[in-house]
């Protein structure tokens, strides 16, 4: 089936691919479809997909030490999980997540997936935390952060992103559902969560990239973009004009790329007074939107909801998807 598509996620697997998940155009804004497409230039052909019926929200990398895994893993709102390799297709259920899935719990929905050491790490809009501890084996680690059907809509606590240097340094963000959605952050230290103050200029949190332990960027609503840890603190690196939702960072050849709606922006950390810029790629025509931007070595990548390209640090490529007419 031939249908034009708009990505929602992605990410860079090597140098030469990326995965890419994407919703039909011509489908029905909450159609459970998601189409999974690679693109690797070494191959032939480039493109390759996967078609789910449910929609995806994250995906990750996989490759545990005590499984037989080399995984791209796709993530449902519903917490159906797909894993794409060199094997059968194989597929997990998040026991209780979801909203409307057969013995979904009452959770919500969820919105990230990632490799955190050794397992997999799911989170959620009502404050759950899932921790992958083996085949089909998903486990609440979230005690103190999960809300049940009481608590009152100003006080819930969704999670938009989990990630951490390590599985005893684990950070989990979002948003309170109160109003202008105030940020919220979290920090699991093996045993328990704590919150970690955010600075007050920080709005609704929305993605995150690990440096290194002592190095975490998150990034969100109206410009925020903030540099840390939970046990320094975190400061505040946009200023008053920056008003972009930033929906992605990553670091490549020692500054931060970020995705937005406005575009792919560039902050570099050692000239701070340059601010936060948006970044001049002289494709023809300049990329039209950005949603994820990631890297992988020497190659960044940034994919928006119709415009793919990659950068090798001297040039922008553009890459067309063939179920969308060519940007021009």
């Amino acid at each position: 089936m031939s249908v034009e598509l708009t990505f929602t996620t992605a990410m860079a697997f090597t140098d030469s691919s990326v995965y890419l998940s994407g919703a039909g155009d011509a489908l029905d804004t909450f159609a459970r479809f998601t189409r999974v497409a690679r693109y690797d230039s070494n191959y032939d052909p480039q493109w390759g997909r996967n078609d789910q019926d449910w929609r995806a929200v994250s995906l990750t990398y996989f490759g545990p030490k005590h499984e037989d895994f080399d995984d791209v893993v796709v993530l449902s709102e519903e917490g159906d999980v797909r894993y794409i390799g060199d094997h059968a297709p194989l597929l997990e259920k998040i026991r209780g997540a979801g909203v409307f899935s057969e013995g979904a719990s009452g959770w919500g929905y969820l919105a990230d997936v990632q490799q955190i050491g050794d397992n997999l790490y799911a989170c959620g809009y009502k404050g759950q935390v899932y921790q992958r501890r083996g085949p089909n084996d998903w486990r609440h680690i979230d005690m103190g952060l999960l809300q049940d059907a009481k608590t009152e809509r100003k006080n819930r606590i969704a999670l938009s992103v989990i990630n951490g240097p390590h599985e005893a340094a684990i950070y989990a963000a979002g948003y309170q559902h109160a109003d202008w959605l105030p940020p919220k952050a979290f920090f699991f230290n093996g045993n328990q969560w704590r919150e970690i103050a955010l600075p007050p200029v920080a709005e609704r949190i929305v993605n995150m990239y690990v440096e290194t332990e002592n190095r975490i960027w998150m990034c969100g609503a109206n410009g925020t973009l903030l540099l840390g840890n939970a046990q320094d603190g975190f400061k505040s690196l946009s200023t008053v004009d920056d008003n972009q939702l930033f929906t992605s960072v990553c670091k490549f050849q020692e500054k931060m790329y970020l995705a937005s709606n406005m575009g792919l922006f560039v902050y570099d950390p050692a000239n701070h007074g340059a601010g936060i810029q948006m970044t001049k790629t002289n494709l023809k025509p300049e990329l039209q939107d950005a949603n994820i931007v990631d890297s992988y070595d020497k190659v960044l990548w940034s994919i928006g909801p119709k415009d793919i390209a990659r950068f090798d640090g001297q040039n922008w490529e553009r890459i067309h998807h063939p179920d969308n007419p060519p940007i021009r």
